[in-house]
């Protein structure tokens, strides 16, 4: 993360200083504005996961991993394909579906738009319903993707009267690892009954570390939702950006929705690298305006406490997510700021969230997110 929300215009130092002593006195920094009820927001609808330990094949061994659970450890490697010779892995599913939803992820890429690291550049989703071995019988392309740019996607694909699904890598990056492809995990979430629990975690380092499921950073938001609200499996794209500031994210948000437009509820944790209330303010409006305009609910965190510096930057920034969350009429985020005050001890560096630190606003975030679930 970048250290210039240290900094800001002249003159910006003191009219920070006296909104934090205007803030001391008024009210605990760590407490929101009481705001009217948001609207009833719809609830979420389960979608399952059908793909964990599911019989897989490949045109490298070891397929197996990607239907393993975990993220962020070993991951299937494809090697290095073309359209001659593709990377390809299948699963196969005991029943039919109306509908799934393909995530895949090449998450040793920290940040979301980042491919060094395995993630591919050309590829095709195929289902097919008569395939005895992965490879032979009839394939139905139901995804064809030329120059992604990202470590992770969503596709929602018809799967009426199938029974596998296979994902085909045809070009990497041309800048890329020496070992070529790696894929984390093909997860495949039932959506045959209108399922639509689909989360898109928006925002900056802090997202891109607490967001990749790593083992040490479980329970992961899916575990805590699940564990919540048994029978739901939340989908999951970790969009972290390091370094990202609000006034770029609202450049990027379109794209991130493009890339996954199935999702229903995007994440949002912005500001830490912010050194302007103002521009602060309007990119987190626009961002809402955005997020809502595509038919999709926001929810917005307060900014965790920090201690890297010798001055709380965070409060005054949450001010300005309180007023919005106020003002928009917002189901709020969970109050990070508060949170890592009472634990400091969880931040490894002052500003970033450990391993039980992320496990922790994983879980906050589960627990903010509740009226989205039936009781």
């Amino acid at each position: 993360m970048s250290s210039t929300s240290r900094f800001a215009a002249p003159g910006l130092g003191l009219f920070l200083a006296l909104l934090l002593l205007g803030a001391g006195c008024a009210r605990p920094a760590s407490a929101a504005p009481v705001a009217p009820p948001p609207p009833a927001p719809p609830l979420l609808r389960p979608t399952p996961i059908v793909s964990l330990g599911a019989w897989t094949t490949g045109s490298l061994p070891e397929t197996g991993r990607l239907v393993d659970g975990r993220f962020r450890g070993t991951s299937w490697g494809g090697g290095k394909p073309t359209v001659e010779r593709p990377a390809w892995a299948a699963v196969r599913l005991q029943r039919s579906y109306r509908r799934l939803l393909l995530t895949w992820t090449s998450s040793h890429n920290h940040d979301y738009f980042e491919q060094f690291y395995g993630a591919p550049r050309d590829y095709r989703i195929e289902t097919s319903a008569d395939s005895i071995d992965g490879q032979d019988g009839t394939w139905t392309v139901v995804a064809d993707v030329k120059a992604n740019p990202t470590r992770s996607r969503a596709h929602a694909v018809p799967f009426e009267g199938q029974r596998w699904v296979r994902m085909v890598v045809t070009r990497l990056p041309e800048k890329v690892n020496e070992w070529g492809l790696f894929i984390d995990e093909l997860e495949l979430h039932d959506l045959s009954d209108g399922g639509n629990d689909i989360w898109v975690f928006l925002g900056d380092s802090i997202t891109a570390g607490v967001f990749d499921r790593a083992d040490e950073r479980r329970p992961s938001f899916a575990d805590s939702v699940a564990a919540l609200h048994p029978g739901y499996t939340p989908a999951m794209i970790n969009a972290g950006l390091p370094r990202l500031r609000s006034w770029e994210a609202i450049d990027r948000v379109d794209e991130v929705l493009a890339f996954n437009p199935e999702a229903t509820v995007v994440a949002i944790t912005l500001g830490s690298n912010d050194g302007d209330l103002d521009k602060l303010r309007a990119a987190l409006d626009g961002i809402i305006t955005k997020v809502q305009g595509a038919g999709k609910i926001p929810l917005l965190a307060r900014l965790p406490y920090q201690t890297k510096y010798d001055q709380d930057y965070v409060a005054v920034k949450n001010q300005v997510i309180d007023q919005l969350i106020f003002e928009r009429r917002l189901l709020p985020g969970p109050d990070l700021y508060g949170w890592f005050k009472a634990r400091p001890g969880r931040l490894h560096d002052g500003l970033h969230p450990d391993g039980p630190g992320s496990a922790d606003m994983s879980r906050e975030f589960a627990r903010a997110a509740a009226p989205l679930y039936p009781r």
